[in-house]
């Protein structure tokens, strides 16, 4: 077993001897170290709350494409205003305005649905539709008044609250005997 041998007169040598750099390695590792330096801590300012982005408005009105008109009656809590309306009729252009201006005032309150009576005949005769604009109100699915012709925003208004809130002294129908 000459290997054996060999194996442990190479250690002994290597010991005795060292490697070349055997010297400086010692040197390195037994200088001392300086001390590491302190983490350098910085404070950042307090972060800025920012204030919460605005809150998407929900549109308050909207052309009529084919909607099932059962739901577009039934929102919940709101007043509906279904308008008839013809594009060549200018008194239909400006009521328009008059009514947008109208639910936009409402807070969410009051939604329009604007209707082509021109494009949807189906639905004209349905109402039956004699003239445009044509305005009918919905308190949560029940039809409340019907109104033909164009009034500003704020008359629109006035006969709105009149009709949703009747004023009390004023009897709604007269007993004849």
């Amino acid at each position: 077993m000459n290997f054996g041998r060999y194996t442990a007169v190479f250690l002994l040598a290597s010991t005795l001897f060292g490697c070349e750099d055997a010297a400086e390695r010692r040197a390195r590792y037994a200088a001392p170290k300086p001390a590491p330096r302190p983490k350098e801590i910085t404070f950042a300012p307090p972060k800025q709350e920012l204030p919460p982005p605005p809150k998407k408005k929900e549109p308050v009105w909207l052309d009529y494409k084919g909607e099932d008109m059962r739901q577009l009656t039934e929102l919940a809590g709101r007043k509906v205003l279904i308008v008839f309306y013809a594009p060549w009729s200018k008194p239909s252009t400006e009521f328009i305005s008059a009514v947008k201006a109208y639910t936009e005032s409402q807070n969410e309150k009051a939604y329009a649905v604007f209707i082509n009576a021109d494009a949807y005949p189906e639905l004209a005769n349905k109402y039956k539709l004699e003239a445009v604009p044509t305005t009918v109100l919905y308190l949560e699915g029940m039809k409340l008044r019907e109104m033909t012709g164009a009034v500003s925003a704020s008359r629109l208004e006035q006969i709105i609250e009149e009709t949703v809130h009747p004023k009390d002294d004023v009897p709604f129908a007269e007993v004849v005997e």
